[in-house]
């Protein structure tokens, strides 16, 4: 007798790889998501783009993954916004290399209704703020360069020519 599987991974179908997003019906708002990722990062200057002969030798260039979401209002299930977010690709980055920590401040939903509990008890107010753009706000100790990524050109340069300095 098999015994019965106590829990069956699903597949999130709101969160995708570029390929797949752009087979969706919705791929212009996906579209748009991606030139507000990538203004963003331009705008906050978290890279620069150099041509590839630039890059010193022996240093690796990363490649770049997109990861597309879409963010569902909680009470409706309608979609509310469309998500876009440039990662290096998974796996390519050397510890002692190319970093040299990873840290990823988490808090818990405990930790969440103790702080509600507190500030309900103690009459104070509370407000809720989103970041933008959290991820990226940490410093850089090396020379980190990453590829753009395949399709996605920018006014002084391409995949071809050029790549993204992190910084």
């Amino acid at each position: 007798m098999q015994q019965p599987l106590a829990y069956l991974p699903q597949a999130d179908p709101d969160t995708m790889q570029y390929h797949q997003a752009m087979k969706e019906p919705d791929k212009a708002q996906f579209i748009e998501a991606i030139v507000h990722e990538v203004n963003t990062h331009t705008e906050r200057k978290h890279w620069s783009l150099i041509p590839k002969d630039q890059v010193p030798e022996g240093v690796k260039v990363l490649s770049a993954i997109w990861k597309m979401k879409r963010k569902r209002d909680i009470r409706t299930g309608k979609i509310r916004k469309w998500k876009a977010h440039l990662n290096v690709h998974g796996g390519q980055q050397v510890q002692g290399v190319n970093y040299w920590e990873t840290y990823g401040p988490v808090v818990t939903w405990f930790a969440i209704r103790l702080l509600l509990i507190l500030s309900l008890l103690n009459n104070w107010s509370t407000r809720r703020i989103d970041l933008v753009s959290a991820y990226p706000q940490t410093l850089i100790e090396c020379n980190l360069f990453m590829a753009l990524p395949a399709r996605i050109a920018m006014k002084d340069g391409n995949s071809k020519t050029h790549v993204l300095r992190l910084e």
